[in-house]
């Protein structure tokens, strides 16, 4: 697998398997920048951009060998999006239970007083929220992860050249 044609090239085709191999190795590093994010520097959140770049190139490329636009990553961006968030909404009184509290607190600020006295609210326990959150964020990122895995993995490679380039052929299959 070339990483640099992989993860950073939104040209081209790859087949399930270098799909699967990009998109291990980005969650990875996705999994370091959460880490940082959280216990060092929150301004670590700035690489978390070139991260969705490889993202994108990885989907845009496993696209491309289905045979469909790149634009669909958008589809995949709000399933995503949309995954994680009701996957963390689920996680947070199993996983977060000490942050519950701080949860329905804001929600009483957000109804009593506004939705800007809520983010503001939010705002002020940013780091006690992400400390208290760190175990169910991850949990519903690689469980967001692996079903957008499965959902790559499954689309079907055309057979042969397309506008994208060649087939990745039978040796690349999963």
């Amino acid at each position: 697998m070339d990483i640099a044609y992989v993860l950073l090239s939104p040209n081209g085709r790859i087949g399930s398997r270098d799909f699967l191999r990009g998109l291990i190795l980005l969650t990875g590093v996705s999994l370091i920048v959460h880490v940082l994010m959280i216990g060092v520097v929150l301004e670590a959140t700035l690489l978390h951009y070139p991260i969705l770049w490889g993202y994108f190139c990885v989907f845009g490329k496993r696209l491309h060998d289905a045979g469909q636009t790149a634009w669909f990553n958008i589809a995949f961006m709000v399933g995503y999006i949309v995954v994680s968030s009701i996957l963390n909404a689920m996680l947070v009184p199993f996983l977060s239970p000490q942050i519950v509290p701080l949860m329905t607190e804001l929600q009483k600020i957000g109804t009593d007083q506004g939705i800007m006295a809520m983010l503001t609210a939010q705002q002020e326990h940013a780091a006690q929220i992400a400390h208290g959150t760190a175990l169910t964020t991850f949990a519903s990122f690689l469980l967001a992860s692996a079903a957008l895995a499965f959902v790559g993995t499954r689309l079907p490679s055309d057979p042969h050249s397309n506008a994208h380039g060649p087939a990745t052929g039978p040796r690349d299959a999963a």
